[in-house]
């Protein structure tokens, strides 16, 4: 189903693999962030650890959105995926804001955090 804009023709179908592989990378975080969670339950890793273990977990959910999306979108696979970690990382902006944390003042962390789900999820897409 297609849809005219005003900039030109929107594949309702695009879109809607583009939402579905946010949503695929936010239950991929909840699903591995538990799994994480028992992990250093168990184990007592040092904070250095448990931050690498955090990145790990948002590179590895983007780039299962980005795959996704890649999957149901049959041509230019990574600019979907990278759309996936774009909003992905805009998702978690908002969680953040939400939760009453001072985005403003890591900004360096913020633009990491911004390349590494940008990557990852164009990654999933290209694989895809």
């Amino acid at each position: 189903m297609k849809t005219e804009g005003s900039h030109g023709k929107v594949d309702l179908r695009k879109v809607q693999a583009l939402l579905t592989g946010v949503v695929a990378a936010a239950m991929a975080t909840i699903l591995l962030l538990a799994v994480f969670a028992l992990i250093v339950w168990k184990m007592e890793p040092s904070v250095g650890a448990e931050n690498v273990g955090v990145i790990c977990v948002s590179v590895l959910s983007c780039f299962a959105g980005g795959f996704f999306c890649g999957k149901k979108n049959d041509t230019k696979g990574f600019l979907w995926g990278l759309a996936v970690g774009v909003l992905y990382f805009a998702l978690l902006i908002l969680l953040r804001i939400g939760s009453g944390q001072d985005v403003g003042a890591h900004l360096f962390s913020l633009f990491t955090t911004f390349l590494y789900c940008a990557g990852s999820g164009m990654l999933g897409g290209m694989v895809s």
